[in-house]
């Protein structure tokens, strides 16, 4: 079983930050795997990694935990995962509403921008569920 962090980052305007996945083909929130349990310290460092910013502007809050079956499209059979849903707020702003950093792509997405996409829809619909269950 996989236990995962989802990284939900949102802007002044509500919009999520998704990273795009070479390996799904898709946009999707930040993401790592972790032990089980809550791994806030561990979320805060890897933001501020994968951004280049100071820790000390960057707030962890863990929201939820789901464990669910889903389809892994690069293992290619269905699996059991544990997500853990980390909400984080960074206070300094991220650039456009499509930018990219360190080679990787990011975009900002209105939740109507999540469920009407249709790749997303396909490989990441649980999760962007999930986030609206949980109030993110």
């Amino acid at each position: 079983m996989g236990t995962h962090a989802i990284i939900v980052i949102k802007n002044d305007k509500g919009e999520y930050l998704q990273y795009f996945d070479e390996k799904w083909n898709s946009y999707l929130f930040l993401n790592c795997k972790l032990p089980d349990g809550d791994n806030s310290d561990i979320i805060k460092n890897k933001v501020a990694n994968e951004f280049d910013i100071k820790q000390d502007i960057i707030n962890v809050t863990l929201t939820g935990k789901k464990q669910h079956k889903k389809f892994s499209e690069s293992a290619k059979v269905e699996k059991e995962y544990i997500h853990y849903f980390y909400d984080v707020t960074v206070d300094t702003k991220f650039g456009e509403k499509e930018f990219i950093l360190n080679g990787i792509k990011y975009k900002w997405f209105s939740y109507e921008d999540l469920i009407n996409d249709e790749r997303i829809k396909k490989v990441n619909s649980d999760i962007v569920q999930f986030v609206k269950e949980f109030n993110m």
